[in-house]
């Protein structure tokens, strides 16, 4: 502004109206209600208007927070990352050893899983569509380091099978997926014993060397 631009509420002596602050709460709850709404409809049938209605406010108001809905999405599955990445980062000890590490990773998220299997439904649906970018993934893999580096050792050190990223990371995570999402008529009962188990065959899957043998009785 130079001295020979004036604005109405200067010229009759308002002060400027502030900006209206964002409610934290509602953002949330756009944020959970993008959440219900894609993986219960699919993103099509999610639009703004059945959105901002499950979250109990104006379609209007969306756009204080986000300026279409593509942004609402990529915001919710950057809450979903976070929220999986978190969880990985906390239970994640490389102290232990590599294995006791992992297990408890993977215990973790299947926890988080019995617990908000929405969470994994969203990221699912969004990492298998056109949405998801190379930005976003290299986002969350500099997030996620510490136990991406810890993987990447155990190859060097050959105790890791030594395939892609994406690899490791069917035979490792997508299991949680399908046991707690899974539809079939022999539904998981997550009783300790078979969740010990079930990260048992995921590590044996990822490990160069298993820690249980091959029977070779019939050999």
């Amino acid at each position: 502004m130079n001295d020979y631009s004036f604005t109405l509420p200067a010229l009759i002596g308002l002060s400027p109206p502030a900006m209206r602050p964002r409610d934290q709460h509602k953002q949330a709850a756009l944020i959970e209600a993008t959440l219900h709404q894609v993986t219960e409809h699919g993103f099509g049938a999610s639009s703004v208007a059945r959105i901002a209605r499950r979250a109990g406010i104006s379609p209007g108001t969306v756009y204080i927070y986000y300026c279409d809905k593509e942004t609402l999405l990529e915001a919710a599955f950057l809450h979903v990352s976070d929220r999986l990445i978190e969880t990985a980062l906390t239970a994640f000890d490389p102290r232990p050893g590599l294995r006791e590490a992992l297990g408890a990773v993977w215990r973790a998220m299947f926890a988080l899983a019995l617990e908000q299997p929405r969470l994994f439904r969203f990221h699912e649906q969004f990492t298998h569509s056109s949405r998801m970018n190379p930005a976003l993934q290299e986002r969350n893999e500099a997030r996620l380091a510490p136990v991406l580096e810890a993987i990447e050792q155990g190859q060097r050190e050959g105790r890791i099978k030594p395939v892609g990223l994406e690899l490791i990371e069917a035979f490792l995570l997508r299991p949680i997926h399908s046991l707690v999402h899974g539809h079939s008529c022999r539904p998981f009962t997550p009783t300790p014993e078979a969740i010990d188990s079930a990260f048992a065959m995921t590590w044996d899957a990822i490990a160069l060397h298993p820690t249980t043998p091959l029977d070779q009785s019939d050999s």
